[in-house]
């Protein structure tokens, strides 16, 4: 007797499971901008945000080097090249270099279409891409993005904010 009722309730449960699961996946694609039903890495979100913007053709990557922390001073002082700051926005309006933009690696799409009227016209200037520090990857992430956009001359600030900070120069706050 009691058999029957632990099947019947299973039956129960698993009807009940599967309900909710079909409505939420039904909800989410009515969604403008529907939930992933499966994780890919930042890498391959990247890769599928610069795919979907593909309006630039890829450019053969001019190995310029990185900027040193004096060169970037030089850089952000002079405004001779495009600051670019790979950073979550929430990091970048705490503090970012001054005259630095926001393009963060996490919300690429949406702030390259942003930034499209600052970028698109110096697709052949020097951009400098930075992030957190030298253990932050994203900057080389964005600055893969950009040079596969179409842009040429994209440079890394590699030591990044950490190093900035560290040495008690200018910042900017948003």
């Amino acid at each position: 007797m009691w058999k029957k009722h632990i099947i019947k309730d299973a039956v129960g449960g698993w009807m009940l499971l599967t309900g909710c699961l079909a409505a939420g996946i039904i909800l989410n694609e009515m969604r403008a901008k529907p939930l992933p039903l499966a994780y890919a890495s930042p890498e391959a979100r990247l890769d599928q945000a610069v795919e979907r913007l593909g309006e630039g053709k890829p450019v053969p990557v001019r190995q310029t080097g990185d900027v040193s922390l004096e060169e970037m001073q030089a850089i952000s002082a002079g405004r001779s090249a495009l600051i670019l700051d790979a950073r979550p926005e929430v990091f970048y309006r705490v503090g970012h270099i001054p005259s630095a933009l926001s393009l963060p690696r996490d919300d690429f799409e949406n702030s390259y279409h942003v930034l499209a009227s600052v970028l698109e016209p110096r697709r052949s200037d020097v951009l400098v891409v930075y992030c957190s520090g030298s253990d932050c990857h994203d900057s080389q992430m964005v600055a893969d993005a950009l040079q596969r956009l179409g842009y040429a001359h994209v440079r890394l600030f590699r030591a990044g904010w950490g190093a900035w900070e560290d040495g008690n120069l200018p910042q900017e706050k948003s």
